[in-house]
């Protein structure tokens, strides 16, 4: 049994705000169909963020659905669960993939459960703050790992971070320790950079990185691509996707600054379309500004610029004129002295989907009062 393993494939993220780019995402998702079903996948499976929202455009929805369709004809079964961007928080409101199911086109596993599709079991849980997976953890985990091992081939889809890969506390959902025994293939997503491990139980692990870059630290690391997988043999092939839009990622100072941008231009030139150029400046005295006539060309060739400027005070510090909002928020909950509980939580609502914040604010609640927590539930309904 092969199985085609996609993720984070961010359909309608209009990056840069360019419409072409939008359009990039969705091609990038066609292609990685296309490969796999010409290599042969009996089952797709995509393990998170096929939307960059629960609310798509309806160019991307329209565009999936046709991908799907092509994929149905096939008579090639797709089987999803929802990510952090994709996932429907808010009563009453249901994830695009439903839709989807509806018309027959994806088996859609959410926010936790198994189907059966072609003789494999397929276990899957969508994405949840590490609060919620601690719960989901203790009540479901070991009966998951039952059904795992009552079946000849199992697959354990999930959207999270694991600790091997995010290892510093906070940043991580689950860790490698905790995943529930059993299972043939742990396909992960979330994280976009392709990475994978046998583990001690014997079970492969791997997360497929993404279908598009999304940043520029994932333009430097990696490449768009999915995994192939026999789930019998155990076997492991990396799918690269080529003849997408091409990144240029770049670093350079005001010593070589004339000389780097005229080999740039060469380079953007000999593209088939219209490069995305990341340029990181490191500077003391002589501002980007200085190169403006190399500049203009650039800014007309590609389609897309973002350029960091970081400025050298004295040989032993430096600015960069460029932080996360991330890192502001610690900068400035640091100054107030906020406990680093509260600095986490903070840290994780900036990044969430508005329509989490309140379930996210509700557990961390929960967590801090304990018991205390339902006897206030009880006097508020009393009231």
């Amino acid at each position: 049994m092969k199985i085609a393993h996609l993720s984070d494939s961010h359909l309608g993220y209009m990056q840069y705000h360019s419409p072409e780019r939008k359009r990039d995402f969705l091609d990038a998702f066609k292609l990685a169909v296309e490969r796999a079903l010409e290599l042969g996948a009996e089952v797709i499976v995509h393990t998170g963020d096929l939307f960059e929202s629960y609310q798509p455009d309806m160019e991307s929805l329209d565009g999936v659905i046709q991908v799907l369709r092509q994929v149905k004809e096939r008579k090639v079964p797709f089987v999803a669960i929802t990510g952090n961007h994709d996932r429907a928080m808010r009563r009453g409101v249901y994830p695009p993939h439903k839709l989807l199911e509806n018309l027959g086109l994806l088996e859609l596993i959410d926010p936790l459960g198994t189907k059966t599709v072609k003789g494999v079991l397929f276990a899957g849980l969508r994405y949840h703050p590490r609060v919620h997976v601690k719960r989901i953890r203790e009540q479901f985990f070991d009966g998951l790992s039952e059904e795992a091992r009552r079946s000849d081939l199992s697959v354990f889809m999930f959207h999270q971070a694991l600790d091997f890969i995010l290892s510093y506390e906070g940043a991580y959902e689950l860790l490698v320790s905790e995943l529930p025994e059993g299972f043939d293939y742990y396909a992960a997503g979330h994280v976009h950079l392709f990475t994978y491990q046998k583990l001690s139980s014997g079970g492969l692990l791997a997360y497929a990185g993404a279908t598009e870059f999304r940043s520029k630290q994932e333009a430097q690391r990696g490449r768009r691509g999915f995994n192939l997988v026999n789930l019998e043999t155990g076997e492991l092939e990396r799918v690269e996707l080529e003849g997408l839009r091409p990144f240029v990622v770049e670093s350079f100072n005001q010593e070589n600054a004339r000389e780097v941008l005229k080999e740039l231009l060469e380079k953007v030139r000999s593209f088939d379309k219209p490069p995305v150029v990341l340029l990181t400046y490191t500077y003391s005295t002589v501002d980007l500004n200085h190169f403006s006539d190399l500049l203009e060309q650039l800014y007309s060739l590609a389609l897309a610029v973002r350029i960091q400027k970081i400025r050298q005070l004295d040989e032993q510090e430096t600015v960069a004129e460029s932080r996360s909002y991330a890192d502001y928020l610690k900068l400035f909950m640091g100054e107030l002295k906020a406990p680093p509980k509260a600095v986490e939580l903070g840290v994780e609502l900036l990044s969430a989907s508005p329509d989490s914040v309140p379930e996210i604010v509700e557990h961390f609640v929960r967590e801090e009062l304990g018991e205390l927590y339902g006897e206030i539930e009880e006097r508020l309904k009393k009231c």
